[in-house]
């Protein structure tokens, strides 16, 4: 073994990748960016989460107290100091509406009878209605509130107050998904989304860019047809086996891996061969500033990682700092996981969730137009 052509070899190596100025500068840039995003996001403090509590609760005055019970004020009192929640006010009537409108991920009832239940039954039966769309976060509203209603009964107890035993029971109810529903299924649809993102690009930029190494695409220029017809024409052809890898994907999440889902099979499908169609407007985009197929894998942490640490996959965009929301929705990924998710966990409707979909389409239109005038100026 000789170490001089060891070090010929590597001395070569070095000088070819420093050559290719790109390279370098998506190895050194992009690491950067991607943990200076990830300290970011993982040091955040989380935001509190929205409790609404309607309290109905009538004091109920006893012998042995020096003033009349009030518990549903007391547990309202605990959870507004718990820094976790973000307490307000509302009625029981409008509960379901700010549930639904993502004012509120749970609201505590209090009846007119529930400190008399208390005096009368020595044990209360708390009230919670969840969002239940992120089991998770359904599972710390329940496991904080009953904390808080045990710290209020002992305190209570502490003062003079009768009974030594205060047993608490939980009865929740779910607006969307259910105590069925675990974190598989809230995740399930978001990697869906990656998934298809991913996969499609990387076939994408490798395919369009073999293609222009070859010489093909020079060759198809000189024929009649147009540079939108030759990217319509590759989307097409490209956007075929997509929708194959979408459609497998789909079907294992759904039938092998058991994932409860509560819309329509067919409104998953159209969401994520939308997002598969912009995601080959993408590679096709990218394709077009990488040189060779090293190059291409270098765009991959530029262009999926951000969207995975900022499109909703890990963190809900509105729990972000508010300086990073705004790169969230310029970003596609984004608004195909609140389609999924808004399907599957919550079971809406096309007519709900049009407005994601219509900027899905946007971001579609957008991306191939700019693929296009790209072409153009890398062949010219």
């Amino acid at each position: 073994m000789s170490a001089g052509r060891i070090f010929a070899i590597a001395r070569r190596v070095i000088r070819q990748i420093l050559r290719d100025h790109r390279t370098v500068g998506l190895l050194l840039v992009v690491p950067t960016v991607l943990l200076t995003l990830g300290a970011i996001l993982f040091r955040a403090e989380p935001a509190p989460m929205s409790l609404g509590i309607a309290n109905r609760d009538q004091p109920v005055a006893v012998p042995m107290a020096a003033r009349p019970i009030a518990i549903g004020e007391q547990i309202a009192a605990q959870l507004a100091a718990d820094s976790v929640f973000r307490v307000r006010e509302v009625s029981e009537g409008e509960a379901d509406a700010l549930l639904r409108d993502g004012a509120v991920q749970g609201v505590l009832v209090f009846a007119p009878d529930f400190s008399a239940q208390f005096v009368r039954n020595r044990k209360v039966a708390l009230d919670l209605r969840l969002e239940g769309s992120n089991p998770g976060r359904s599972a710390a509203i329940a496991a904080r509130v009953t904390q808080a209603a045990i710290r209020a009964l002992a305190g209570m107890a502490a003062g003079g107050s009768q009974g030594a035993e205060l047993p608490v029971t939980l009865n929740a109810t779910y607006l969307y998904a259910g105590s069925q529903f675990d974190t598989l299924d809230f995740v399930a649809p978001v990697f869906l989304g990656f998934l298809a993102l991913f996969f499609v690009f990387l076939l994408t930029c490798v395919s369009f860019l073999r293609e222009r190494a070859q010489a093909t695409m020079e060759r198809l220029l000189a024929t009649p047809a147009s540079r939108a017809e030759i990217v319509l024409g590759y989307m097409g052809g490209l956007g075929l086996f997509a929708l194959l890898q979408v459609t497998v994907i789909l079907c294992f999440t759904i039938w092998v891996l058991k994932i409860h889902y509560l819309g329509s099979l067919a409104l998953l499908f159209l969401v994520i061969a939308l997002l598969a169609v912009v995601a080959v407007s993408l590679g096709i985009l990218a394709s077009a500033f990488a040189r060779n197929e090293f190059q291409v894998v270098q765009f991959i942490p530029l262009v999926i990682f951000p969207q995975v640490l900022l499109g909703g996959t890990i963190w809900a965009v509105e729990e972000m700092p508010s300086y990073l929301q705004p790169f969230a929705y310029v970003l596609p990924l984004t608004y195909a996981n609140r389609a999924l998710r808004d399907v599957m966990l919550k079971g809406w409707s096309l007519g709900d969730i049009w407005p994601n979909l219509l900027i899905l389409a946007a971001f579609a239109v957008v991306l191939t137009l700019l693929g296009v005038r790209t072409m153009r100026r890398d062949v010219a």
